[in-house]
């Protein structure tokens, strides 16, 4: 077990062949199981023991006792830690146990950029808002076990919805995966002259587990808190559509590329008397967001 130090920081690691290792008992998963049933609720050792199908209140003990420290914490009682919750989550998500696919649902607009059909498609555990004609959009994952959740008609929304929460922790800085830090540049800003650039990609990846990932500059704009706000105020659900859908039934919007900043750009929406103007920095944030009278 490595310990690293600094000052009054101190991180233990564990080698993560023995955590796992600890979840290859049939006894264990079955503790677990029991305890998700309420995951912040405090548990005695006779509720355990009589919630698992055993009669050995000595064998009983000794797989409890394997998994304190790592999933569950023993205080005043038996409580499932944050790895204990994660683990529990996962399974409840069908992160390890489902595999499963949706026939194509049209998204219910148009591609802004060749006015070809949009599509949602959900695969390998990933959901593709894609344009049929240009193959341009968006694709993030989506846990296999929530599918169940909604009815086929529901589905769009909730993908919309999972996708703005997702894309929100990865603006402040959190990789999705590990919850590691992350870091994050701008690819190229919109209407680039390089052949096979398409919208404006600002690229995130975490300094941790590696893993990486874009977002449009457009779509960052759209989820900033003032952005937020001058959309809602307007009468756009922004929480559950997907950015693109909002834009199409904006009175204005566009990206422009001021030539004394680049690769800096700016994005500008606009609804009947009021826009919305922001920057997108060369290191891929969005700053300078600035809510107005519409200028044409």
């Amino acid at each position: 077990m490595g310990v690293e130090s600094e000052g009054t920081k101190q991180v233990q690691e564990r080698p993560p062949d023995d955590v796992f290792g600890l979840l290859g008992n049939e006894v264990r998963l079955e503790i677990l199981q029991a305890m998700s049933t309420r995951p912040d609720a405090t548990y005695s050792f006779s509720e355990l023991y009589d919630s698992i199908d055993m009669d050995d209140s000595g064998n009983f003990n000794y797989h409890l006792s394997k998994l304190e420290g790592v999933f569950v914490r023993k205080d005043d009682g038996y409580e499932l830690t944050h790895a204990g919750k994660s683990v529990v989550g996962a399974v409840y998500a069908g992160t390890f146990t489902a595999n499963a696919s949706i026939e194509p649902i049209s998204a219910g607009w148009d591609c802004l950029l060749c006015d070809g059909e949009m599509l949602i498609r959900y695969e390998d555990e990933r959901v593709q808002f894609r344009c049929e004609d240009c193959e341009e959009g968006a694709a993030f994952p989506f846990p296999p076990g929530n599918l169940d959740e909604y009815d086929r008609d529901e589905l769009p929304r909730a993908f919309a919805r999972w996708y703005h929460q997702s894309f929100r922790k990865l603006l402040q800085g959190f990789c999705g995966v590990c919850s590691g830090r992350v870091e994050r540049d701008l690819l190229h800003p919109p209407e680039s002259t390089e052949e096979g650039r398409g919208p404006s990609e600002v690229s995130f990846e975490c300094t941790r587990c590696g893993m990486s990932g874009t977002i449009t500059g457009g779509s960052m704009v759209t989820l900033h808190p003032i952005v937020e706000g001058f959309l809602a105020e307007h009468g756009f659900d922004v929480s559950s559509r997907h950015p693109s859908q909002i834009w199409a039934d904006l009175d204005v919007h566009e990206a422009f590329v001021d030539e004394h900043d680049q690769p800096a750009f700016g994005i500008r929406f606009a609804v009947d008397d009021e826009q919305v103007v922001a920057t997108v920095t060369a290191d891929g944030h969005v700053e300078e967001v600035r809510r107005g009278p519409r200028e044409d």
